[in-house]
């Protein structure tokens, strides 16, 4: 097995994968979304491989302060056996070559199963924040055509 960066050629499996882990994708989620994503965040999207089989897929992102993560997922065939891990210990090594120091990621609250899976990587929920967003493809949806 091997961790490559992720190029929009394997966005189709990618996609799949993400449909079969579970994962909720929306109109971000396009090819055109993920292709920026790739150009934005070279080096932080990454799949975990097998031969030429996309076992697993995280997607970094780094707004000029802190990381994100976004859309870690491993297919299910293949849960529970370290990959997710794998993934997120590649992705926070990068992010520590780029010295980042603050990773945020954002989880439905009702996925403990989820949540449970980052705790024992160290992370912790924070109650401190409240997050809002604000949707311009709502108000603006001419320009999303």
């Amino acid at each position: 097995m091997k961790i490559v960066e992720m190029t929009i050629d394997m966005y189709e499996e990618v996609y799949a994968l993400w449909e079969r882990a579970g994962i909720g994708l929306g109109w971000s989620d396009s090819k055109y979304g993920i292709k920026r994503m790739l150009e934005r965040n070279q080096g932080l999207c990454l799949v975990i491989k097998e031969e030429s089989r996309i076992l697993g897929v995280v997607l970094g992102g780094f707004d000029g302060r802190r990381g994100y993560v976004h859309h870690l997922a491993v297919d299910p065939r293949y849960q529970r056996k370290g990959l997710g891990r794998k993934l997120m210990d590649e992705l926070m090594k990068r992010f520590l070559d780029m010295r980042i120091h603050k990773v945020h990621l954002f989880i439905d609250v009702h996925n403990k199963k989820v949540i449970d899976f980052y705790r024992k990587l160290g992370w912790f929920v924070r109650d401190d924040l409240i997050m809002m967003s604000y949707d311009l493809k709502e108000t603006h949806p001419n320009l999303y055509k």
